[in-house]
C-alpha cells in the first residue's frame, strides 16, 4: 500500500486494485485541485445527501474515478469490502480502520476535541496511524493524544492538520509545537510512503517512527 498525502487531513491510499482518498472535501470545496480516487471516506459530513456527495458539492470534475468507473461514497458507520481491502468504521465512532491483506491503517483525521482515547484501544496491531496534531479548538488536545497513541501503539505515525498544512486560517499548533512535546527521536520526511508488513514490523522493534508526508 502507497500513501501519499494531498493536503490538510487528505490522504490516497493505494494498492494495484483500488485508491481510496481520506476526507478530500474541506467546507464544500475539493481539499487540494484534482483528486484521483476509487472511495472517498468522509468523517463529519452532516448535509443531507440527495444525488451523492460528489454530485451535490458540484465537484465532478474535482474528485474523478482512479482505477475503477466510479466513485464509492463513505460516510457512515458500518464495514464495506472493495477492491480487496476492508474498511470500517464504529457505528459511535468518528475514525476508520483499512486492511489490506495484513497491513493495518488507522486514519483518525476528523476526530475533534472531544475524542474518547478509549476508543483507541483494542484495535489491534496498527502498522500506521494517520492523526491530526494540531491540536486547538478542532483536534483533540496533546494530553489525549499521548493516551491515544499510547493505547494504539502503532508502528508508523503520519501527522495531519499542523499549522504548516492550514489554507483557512485555523488556529492550530506546527509540527515543531508537535515534535517539542512529544520528543520523538526517529522523524523523517518523505514525498510518499510504501508500507509494507516486512517493513513495518522492522522499525516496530524501535520505538514509534514518525514520518512526515510532503
Amino acid at each position: 500500500m502507497k500513501i501519499r498525502k494531498m493536503g490538510w487531513t487528505t490522504f490516497v491510499l493505494s494498492t494495484d486494485n483500488i485508491s481510496v482518498a481520506t476526507d478530500p472535501i474541506y467546507d464544500g470545496k475539493s481539499i487540494n485541485g484534482k483528486v484521483e480516487a476509487d472511495v472517498i471516506l468522509l468523517t463529519n459530513y452532516e448535509k443531507d445527501v440527495k444525488k451523492g456527495i460528489i454530485i451535490d458539492n458540484g465537484l465532478q470534475n474535482k474528485i474523478v474515478p482512479d482505477k475503477r468507473k466510479s466513485v464509492m461514497e463513505i460516510y457512515s458507520p458500518g464495514e464495506y469490502e472493495v477492491g480487496g481491502i476492508m474498511i470500517r468504521r464504529g457505528l459511535e465512532d468518528n475514525f476508520y480502520i483499512v486492511d489490506e491483506r495484513n497491513i493495518r491503517v488507522v486514519y483518525m483525521g476528523g476526530t475533534g476535541k472531544d475524542f474518547d482515547p478509549q476508543k483507541a484501544k483494542n484495535l489491534g496491531d496498527v502498522d500506521v496511524l494517520i492523526v491530526p496534531i494540531g491540536n486547538g479548538d478542532l483536534f483533540m488536545d496533546y494530553e489525549v493524544l499521548e493516551k491515544v497513541i499510547s493505547n494504539m501503539d502503532p508502528a508508523i505515525l503520519i501527522p495531519c492538520g499542523y499549522a504548516e498544512d492550514s489554507k483557512n486560517g485555523e488556529k492550530v499548533k506546527s509540527s515543531k509545537d508537535f515534535l517539542e512535546y512529544f520528543g520523538f527521536a526517529n522523524v523523517r520526511e518523505e514525498n510518499y510512503y510504501n508500507v509494507a508488513k516486512k517493513k513495518v514490523d522492522e522499525e516496530n522493534q524501535s520505538s514509534v517512527e514518525v514520518i512526515f508526508l510532503k
